[in-house]
């Protein structure tokens, strides 16, 4: 076992891959499913080299050796003059319930049974039968919806940014054991009709 995700704070399975990104100086361990999310909260990959305000490759070097040697005790060390990585720019939470009076669950889902993704879902639904599904927010992005669907030998993640209607749908992950997925996941609080559309529990099919 690998410890957490710092995004959606799975536990890391073991043998899964993990990727080591800095937050400023912070060290963060993210999953393969979260790595987009990653570069956009403007993390740096932890094997990109820091710059060096003191010069470059050899010469730089050797200075940064004579300062250090020559430094009185207890000064300070000389501050970096690189420009701190600009904060990544979060838009607000969206409301409980929108002028229509949707959710963003129920806004989520919309956009879900009209995209390629759940044209594909409608697809599999009439080659593997009907599967489970759960809607659910996304860790570490309260403005994304996430979207899983299982049959019992693979599953799907979908992410919907319900505060941008232009963007598309964009898939997460994908895997062969139900156990792969994190308990939030696996909350099955929504169902795929035999039409292959998603719709929450509770919520009814439209008459024919």
């Amino acid at each position: 076992m690998g410890g957490s995700c710092s995004i959606c704070c799975r536990t890391i399975l073991a043998g899964e891959r993990i990727h080591g990104f800095l937050d400023g100086r912070d060290e963060k361990s993210v999953c393969e499913l979260c790595l987009a999310r990653a570069e956009r909260l403007g993390w740096r990959p932890g094997d990109e080299p820091e710059p060096e305000p003191e010069g470059h490759g050899h010469e730089g070097r050797l200075r940064r050796l004579f300062h250090r040697r020559h430094r009185r005790p207890g000064a300070p060390a000389p501050a970096s003059t690189a420009p701190a990585p600009a904060p990544p720019r979060r838009r607000p939470l969206p409301p409980p319930v929108d002028e229509l009076g949707f959710t963003p669950f129920e806004r989520a889902v919309a956009r879900f049974n009209s995209s390629e993704a759940g044209r594909t879902v409608a697809g599999l639904t009439r080659t593997l039968g009907v599967p489970r599904a759960s809607v659910g927010a996304s860790a570490g992005a309260p403005d994304e919806v996430r979207i899983t669907i299982a049959w019992d030998l693979s599953w799907y993640q979908w992410s919907v940014d319900i505060a941008d209607e232009l963007s598309p749908v964009t898939e997460l992950g994908k895997g062969g054991e139900v156990e792969q997925l994190d308990a939030a996941a696996k909350q099955w609080n929504a169902r795929v009709e035999q039409d292959g559309k998603l719709r929450l529990a509770g919520e009814r099919a439209p008459s024919r």
